[in-house]
C-alpha cells in the first residue's frame, strides 16, 4: 500500500457517513457533504428529499449560507435559500419540528422545478439534523482550497 491508498482510507473512515431521517410515509432526507474541492464559502452541503423510487428533490447549500440555516434550526424561524441555478430550500421551523421544501430545477427545464417535495422532521430530530448539517459543514469546509 502506498502513502496515497494509505490517506484515502484514513479520509473515507474520518468523513461521516450520510444523515437520514425517514418518516412515517416513507419519505427520506438525507444530509451529506459534496466533498468537491472547492473556493473558500463554496464547499456544499446536499440535503435530499427522496419521496419515492421515482422522486426526489437536492439543493446544494454553500459553507457559506450553512451558519444562517443552522441558526435558523437552532432558534426555531424560517429560512430561504435559493443557488445560482435555480433550485430552492425553504425552511419552516415552529415548536412541532422543522418542515423543509426542496425545489429542484436543472438546466435543461430553464428555471421550471423539476421535482418539489416535501418532509416535516419532528422536534426530537431537529436538533439531531441541526448537528448533522453542523458536521457535514465541517466536512465541507475541510475541502475548501484556502488559496
Amino acid at each position: 500500500m502506498d502513502f496515497r491508498d494509505a490517506l484515502n482510507i484514513v479520509t473515507a473512515e474520518l468523513t461521516p457517513q450520510p444523515w437520514d431521517y425517514t418518516d412515517k410515509a416513507g419519505v427520506t432526507l438525507t444530509v451529506i457533504p459534496a466533498c468537491l474541492r472547492e473556493a473558500p464559502g463554496y464547499a456544499e452541503v446536499n440535503i435530499r428529499i427522496t419521496a419515492d423510487k421515482t422522486t426526489a428533490a437536492e439543493v446544494g447549500v454553500t459553507t457559506t449560507y450553512m451558519t444562517s440555516l443552522l441558526h435558523a434550526l437552532e432558534a426555531r424561524t424560517g429560512w430561504e435559500h435559493s443557488t445560482s441555478y435555480g433550485s430552492d430550500l425553504n425552511v419552516t421551523a415552529d415548536s412541532d419540528g422543522v418542515a423543509l421544501v426542496v425545489s429542484e430545477t436543472d438546466y435543461e427545464t430553464q428555471g421550471h422545478p423539476t421535482a418539489t417535495v416535501t418532509i416535516r422532521v419532528p422536534e426530537a430530530q431537529r436538533l439531531p439534523l441541526a448537528s448533522a448539517l453542523r458536521r457535514a459543514a465541517d466536512v465541507a469546509r475541510g475541502w475548501e482550497d484556502p488559496r
